[in-house]
């Protein structure tokens, strides 16, 4: 699947805090790596996750976590406030880099899924969950 890297819309980063884009990065990375390897589709994301931080501090604390991923060391991630559209948006884009190499693996889906409690989509609480408003 040959998908443009130009048509994936990002969440607003102008909106996000620096924590929150440190966060968002390490989550495209995450994804990136979720599988054991990175294809050069999925590179791309990675490269537009280190062009929107803030700091070199933060970029050299990302491309450490890339060098990590090549020994199978992922990132932590911990929950994060976001408002639920921005949340729904890194979902997406996230979704688009799990689908971006057309083999996705259980372990992409897994993290997907682990990222999505992170920002607060749950099936527990129906009532609660924003998901299901």
């Amino acid at each position: 699947m040959n998908k443009s890297f130009e048509n994936i819309e990002l969440p607003n980063i102008d909106e996000m805090t620096s924590e929150q884009k440190f966060w968002f990065a390490s989550a495209i990375a995450g994804m990136v790596g979720a599988d054991g390897h990175a294809e050069k589709e999925e590179l791309d994301f990675l490269r537009q996750a280190i062009n929107f931080l803030d700091s070199k501090e933060d970029i050299d604390k990302i491309i450490a976590l890339v060098k990590d991923l090549e020994h199978g060391v992922h990132p932590k991630l911990d929950k994060i406030a976001l408002d639920h559209k921005q949340a729904f948006f890194i979902l997406k884009y996230l979704a688009q880099i799990m689908l971006s190499d057309t083999n996705l693996s259980p372990k992409e889906v897994k993290f997907f899924l682990k990222v999505g409690r992170l920002v607060g989509y749950t099936t527990e609480d129906k009532n609660k969950n924003p998901l299901f408003r």
